[in-house]
């Protein structure tokens, strides 16, 4: 399997993507890159025909999706790269298994949903066994990083501070915004709990007087673990 890095992707990104393509001889090479005008904006694609997974470093960088569930912008960069990695690779597993599905223009929803879902979960299996890369362990990614917070520190330099003083942690959300865009955690009184757990040391933990959540905490806040603070201690 061959690697071609255009722009200078994370390392932590390769070793995954290597790690997880030994299993799938159908992928012939990993194209990292940025801004991909085939892709028209979407954040990756598998090609079945060249066994070419694409990631699309620059969309990765734009897209604010995770933002939605109250993460902070470098993670949810970080978390864009490994998703979109992990959504390829079903792809894969399912064209490997049904490759007659190649004939298709696109494949059914359901395929779709499955490397949707799928791809979460191994984001999740991700950070809950690794560590958060810090913008210079992020390669050219965090360099663009980088540059957007230097433009946006005129404007909102107490945010940018707030990115800069979580490098080096595992911490990515704010515990209030984080719960406050979750489901589970629409009433005062859910919240409560979930940050007299951080008081607790059961989950998340603090910088300085704000209480803030794992990645694995704030990626799927809604799963039912986080409502039994008590059954995972997880890593600060």
């Amino acid at each position: 399997m061959e690697i071609i890095d255009n722009r200078g992707a994370p390392p932590e990104l390769v070793r995954i993507v290597h790690e997880a393509c030994k299993e799938h001889p159908s992928v012939k090479r990993v194209i990292f890159d940025a801004f991909i005008d085939a892709l028209g904006g979407d954040t990756g694609a598998f090609d079945p025909i060249t066994g070419t997974i694409y990631i699309d470093m620059g969309a990765c960088v734009m897209n604010k999706t995770w933002m939605n569930k109250g993460i902070m912008y470098t993670a949810n960069v970080w978390f864009n790269l490994v998703w979109t990695f992990f959504h390829e690779l079903v792809h894969v597993q399912q064209l490997e298994q049904e490759p007659e599905l190649v004939a298709l223009d696109r494949l059914p929803q359901e395929y779709e949903d499955e490397a949707c879902d799928t791809g979460l979960n191994s984001l999740l299996m991700w950070a809950l066994d690794n560590d958060m890369p810090n913008l210079n362990e992020m390669a050219w990614v965090g360099e663009q990083i980088k540059i957007l917070l230097n433009r946006l520190y005129a404007q909102m330099p107490w945010s940018v501070n707030e990115e800069l003083d979580l490098q080096g942690t595992n911490f990515v959300a704010d515990a209030i915004e984080a719960a406050g865009a979750s489901k589970e955690y629409s009433e005062q009184e859910e919240i409560e709990v979930l940050l007299k757990s951080i008081d607790e040391g059961l989950v998340g933990g603090k910088v300085g007087v704000r209480k803030y959540l794992t990645a694995y905490e704030a990626i799927d806040l809604d799963h039912v673990e986080h409502k039994h603070p008590t059954i995972i201690r997880r890593k600060a």
